[in-house]
């Protein structure tokens, strides 16, 4: 592992456990062993640094979130399964410290805008749900606006989610919204290939 990666292992590891709004670069580079002008050598700036964190969060920690949007994209099973498949991995206990910092990370977007093409994919997740709604036989413009929607929706619910810790509640909404949904696309699947 090279100095860069290990860096980048602690620096993720303490965000996971700390969060990211009140860490300072100093405090980063404390909790990394190291000090404040390596990790600028290695990141370029805090932005980068907290941005490439995430993903290790993401990729190293958390690795289901990937798989389940790649099982999306790439799924073979009933459209309403396969978007079940992906809210039951995200929607995990397990799963819910990668939230509070995915949320704590995109609020710090909005203010700051350097973080915004740090996030990468993790910042992109309607892409592979337009990839497979496209597939369903939705025009490219339905699928991207349904895709946005659905990725909406999740977002909302998992913030609910964290903030009330009420699971069944939220599980029984994201059912019915999601069966509503799929009722959407499909309609929107029948006219694509009418037309």
């Amino acid at each position: 592992m090279s100095e860069r990666e290990r860096l980048l292992h602690l620096v993720a590891a303490h965000l996971l456990a700390h969060g990211v709004t009140s860490s300072t670069l100093r405090g980063l580079a404390r909790a990394a062993g190291s000090n404040n002008r390596m990790l600028l050598y290695y990141f370029g700036s805090r932005e980068q640094l907290v941005g490439e964190a995430l993903q290790a969060v993401a990729r190293d920690h958390f690795p289901g979130f990937e798989n389940a949007w790649s099982g999306l994209e790439h799924g073979t099973g009933a459209l309403r399964t396969d978007l079940q498949a992906v809210w039951d991995e995200i929607a995990a206990p397990r799963n819910l410290p990668f939230l509070r910092l995915f949320f704590e990370v995109f609020g710090q977007v909005t203010r700051q805008p350097g973080y915004s093409e740090l996030m990468g994919d993790i910042a992109e997740w309607h892409r592979p749900a337009a990839a497979r709604l496209r597939r369903e036989g939705l025009p490219h413009a339905a699928a991207e606006g349904l895709a946005t929607e659905l990725v909406a929706l999740w977002r909302g619910l998992q913030m609910t989610l964290i903030l009330t810790q009420d699971l069944r509640t939220v599980e029984r909404v994201q059912r019915q919204a999601l069966d509503a949904f799929c009722a959407r696309a499909l309609d929107h699947a029948e006219v694509g290939t009418r037309t």
